[in-house]
């Protein structure tokens, strides 16, 4: 459906996220796979991808037939509409909550490891902003 064309040697950090899925996601997707025949789940796994000017939100599925991996969604927020990357640490998970002049986005990250990744990730970020 989607793809990203992006190099290797353009993407800054890349880690791997969840949407919290509402209870009226649940239900519009199974009246859905109801009423067409479908049987596609809901893209809650997210991979947040940073280059020089973008950070990109790829929204990962699962095919109906053969349940392989797709790309269901990519959202591009240039650096410069970027108005928070801020990340909480709880526990073993890191809040992530993005906002822009349009739309605000929240993720969870899985911190198990305790790599802090999404905290690197706001890091790199705010380097790359105030040098713009």
């Amino acid at each position: 459906m989607f793809k990203l064309s992006l190099k290797d040697e353009d993407i800054l950090v890349k880690i791997t996220v969840r949407k919290p899925v509402t209870n009226k996601e649940v239900v519009n997707n199974f009246i859905g796979n109801i009423l067409t025949g479908a049987g596609g789940d809901i893209a809650d796994k997210v991979y947040l991808i940073l280059t020089n000017d973008t950070l990109y939100l790829e929204y990962k599925g699962h095919a109906a037939i053969g349940y392989a991996e797709e790309i269901r969604n990519v959202d591009n927020i240039s650096l410069s509409d970027l108005k928070e990357f801020l990340v909480t640490s709880n526990k073993n998970e890191e809040l992530i909550e993005i906002k822009t002049s349009r739309k605000d986005f929240l993720f969870i990250r899985d911190n198990t490891n305790e790599d802090n990744l999404a905290l690197a990730m706001s890091k790199v970020i705010n380097d790359i902003k105030f040098n713009i």
